[in-house]
């Protein structure tokens, strides 16, 4: 305790705090903290003197005027069984710009578009195992920019119209992606990537299931530049990250679709496709979690390495490039 005034983080996941303990000690340098369960008004008054705090991860929302108006970004991982509880949210954090949050749960008939608010502070969205159609349909973020949603427990439908809906409504740039789902077939995130024309980061994982496959030759083939067309998906793509469960996996689609993606460094292919407004790729990892990769079939991406564009390739018998 005679150090708190150099600690930057601080978390606790043990009963409640001894608040009589903290209260009077100042936290100059605190800039994130976590509480491992339920907090109450009390937990967070030894927060009172903590000008920097602008994290904090708890199992419900804050309750304390002063922390509630400095959080920028907040983890939530309790449930919330409703969206009023996350409009709540929105309203109790003023300088909010990124939120997770686990398991919110909703009931009952959508709401109309728009009803719970449109907030416009909000830049990152990331939501684990919850409800996604009412949620898109009911809220606007006009300068969000980065979704992160992953399903763990196979029971999130993706829905892909209220999604495409909810971009267009909001009028939202999203430039950073991330689908970790178990019912995401590469159809419906072709569509969503063609609403997403300034992507710059995607990150998919797909199901073990092959009916939900969404790593398939279809979306390789969809991500594949074509030099004599104008028309090209997710044009200024910078990374790609594609975690694929599944056994059977077109490696040669692949290859194709990351050469048509690599331009060497000033060259004449290079400014052409800068004139088209389409980007070099930096960076593609390929992670096969339940097959082995063969190194020899990936030679052509070596020399694609050696250029300079960062390849990770690697399978049960390890990183082969």
């Amino acid at each position: 305790m005679q150090h708190a005034y150099r600690w930057k983080t601080f978390k606790y996941a043990g009963p409640q705090l001894e608040c009589k303990t903290l209260s009077p000690l100042h936290f100059p340098l605190l800039s994130k903290a976590g509480i491992g369960r339920a907090v109450t008004s009390s937990d967070l008054d030894c927060f009172e003197h903590s000008p920097r705090l602008c994290t904090f991860s708890s199992r419900t929302i804050p309750r304390s005027n002063i922390l509630c108006n400095q959080i920028e970004h907040l983890k939530l991982h309790g449930r919330l069984r409703s969206l009023a509880g996350l409009a709540k949210v929105f309203r109790s954090c003023p300088s909010l710009k990124s939120l997770e949050a686990t398991d919110i749960q909703t009931y009952g008939a959508g709401l109309e578009q728009g009803t719970l608010g449109t907030w416009r502070n909000i830049t990152s969205l990331a939501f684990a195992d919850c409800s996604l159609q009412n949620m898109f349909s009911s809220f606007n973020f006009p300068s969000l920019n980065k979704l992160v949603i992953e399903d763990h427990l196979h029971c999130t439908v993706w829905p892909v119209d209220a999604l495409i809906s909810f971009i267009s409504r909001s009028s939202c740039v999203i430039t950073s992606l991330t689908l970790h789902m178990q019912s995401l077939s590469d159809s419906d995130l072709i569509a969503c990537l063609q609403v997403m024309p300034e992507l710059l980061h995607l990150d998919i994982a797909n199901s073990c299931y092959q009916e939900h496959n969404s790593i398939t030759s279809h979306l390789l083939s969809s991500l594949t530049q074509q030099q004599s067309t104008s028309i090209s998906l997710v044009p200024k793509l910078h990374s790609l990250s594609l975690h694929n469960e599944i056994a059977d996996f077109n490696d040669h689609a692949f290859i194709r679709m990351v050469e048509s993606r690599w331009f060497k460094p000033g060259s004449d292919v290079s400014t052409a496709m800068s004139t088209m407004g389409r980007a070099c790729i930096h960076s593609v990892v390929l992670k096969c979690e339940r097959r082995e990769v063969d190194a020899e079939i990936y030679e052509p991406l070596w020399i694609l390495d050696a250029e300079g564009l960062r390849v990770v390739v690697s399978g049960t018998n390890g990183v082969q490039v």
